[in-house]
C-alpha cells in the first residue's frame, strides 16, 4: 500500500501568512519605497524558509519557496544558482533511493516501497521510481487477489449461486476478467483496469484486495495528473480514492493550494498594486 507522508503543511501556512502580509502592505498604500523594502522582506525570509527545510533534508518543498522567490524577483542570481543547486541535489537523492530500492526489491519488498516511495516524494514526476512501485505491488498482490477469488467463488457455488464449470482452473463468470484487470494495472491502462476490478467489486462488495487495487488504480491516476500539473483532473481522481489511502489527502490538499492559491495570490497582488497607485 502506498503511503505518502505529510510534508507541506506547517511551512505552507507560514508561506500563505507572509504573503498576506506582503498583500497587506500592499494594499495599505505604501510608497513605492516602502513597498520596495516589504518585498525584500518577504523574499529574504523565503530565502531563509527554504535554507531552513533544507537543514531538514526537505528539499522539494525547499525547491518550492525558492520558485516562489523568483516568480517575485525573477532578477534574484543568488536564489536562482540556489535552485539551481537544489535541483541537482534532489535529483542525486531521488536517484540513490531509486537505486537503492531496485536493489531491495527481491529480497526486501517492504524496505524497496519505503526507498521508492522516497523518491517519489522528492520528485513527484519520476516514472521510473513509479513504475518500479507500481511493479512491486503487483508481485505482492496478484497472487492475494486470486486466492481470494477462487475461495469466494467456490463459496457462491456451494451456495447456488454462481455457477462454474471448472473450479481447477479458476474459471470466472463471463462479465470480467482478472487477467486483464491484473494485466492493465500493470501496464498502466487504468481506465481498463478500473473497469474490470470494479465488476469484480460488484460480485465480491467486501473482498479487500480488490478494493486495495481500485485505490491503487485511482491513486497511480491521480499521481499521473499530478506530475503533469493537471492539479483539477487530479482531484477528480483522488476523490475516488478512500479518505487516508496512501496520503491522498495530503495530495488532494496539495491540489486545492495549487488550483486556488496562486490565482487568488495573483488578484490579491493585483488588487494591492492598484490601491498603491490610487493613493
Amino acid at each position: 500500500m502506498i503511503m505518502i507522508l505529510p510534508t507541506t503543511r506547517s511551512h505552507r501556512i507560514l508561506l500563505h501568512s507572509l504573503f498576506l502580509f506582503y498583500v497587506f502592505l500592499l494594499s495599505a498604500g505604501c510608497v513605492h519605497n516602502d513597498r520596495q523594502v516589504a518585498e525584500e522582506a518577504f523574499v529574504q525570509q523565503l530565502v531563509k524558509t527554504s535554507s531552513t527545510l533544507e537543514q531538514k533534508r526537505d528539499i522539494a518543498n525547499a525547491l518550492e519557496e525558492l520558485k516562489v522567490v523568483l516568480t517575485i524577483d525573477p532578477k534574484n542570481d543568488k536564489a536562482r544558482e540556489e535552485l539551481n543547486r537544489l535541483s541537482v541535489k534532489r535529483d542525486q537523492e531521488a536517484l540513490k533511493h531509486f537505486k537503492a530500492g531496485i536493489a531491495a526489491r527481491n529480497s526486501n519488498p517492504q524496505a524497496a516501497h519505503r526507498e521508492f516511495f522516497e523518491a517519489l516524494k522528492l520528485r513527484s514526476d519520476y516514472r521510473d521510481a513509479l513504475m518500479a512501485l507500481r511493479e512491486l505491488q503487483f508481485i505482492s498482490s496478484e497472487a492475494i487477489v486470486q486466492a481470494r477469488l477462487k475461495r469466494e467463488a467456490k463459496a457462491a457455488s456451494s451456495k447456488g449461486h454462481n455457477k462454474i464449470q471448472d473450479e481447477d482452473e479458476d474459471s470466472l463468470p463471463e462479465d470480467y476478467s482478472l487477467d486483464i484487470a491484473i494485466s492493465s494495472f500493470e501496464d498502466g491502462d487504468y481506465v481498463t483496469a478500473i473497469r474490470e476490478f470494479n465488476k469484480m467489486k460488484a460480485r465480491f462488495p467486501n473482498d479487500p484486495d480488490i478494493q486495495v487495487y481500485l485505490d491503487r488504480a485511482w491513486f497511480n491516476t491521480g499521481m499521473e495528473s499530478y506530475a503533469k500539473k493537471d492539479n483539477r483532473k487530479a482531484m477528480a481522481s483522488f476523490s475516488k480514492v478512500r479518505k487516508g489511502f496512501g496520503g491522498v489527502d495530503e495530495y488532494m490538499n496539495k491540489c486545492r493550494q495549487a488550483l486556488k492559491g496562486p490565482a487568488s495570490n495573483k488578484d490579491s497582488v493585483s488588487s494591492g498594486h492598484r490601491s498603491s497607485r490610487k493613493r
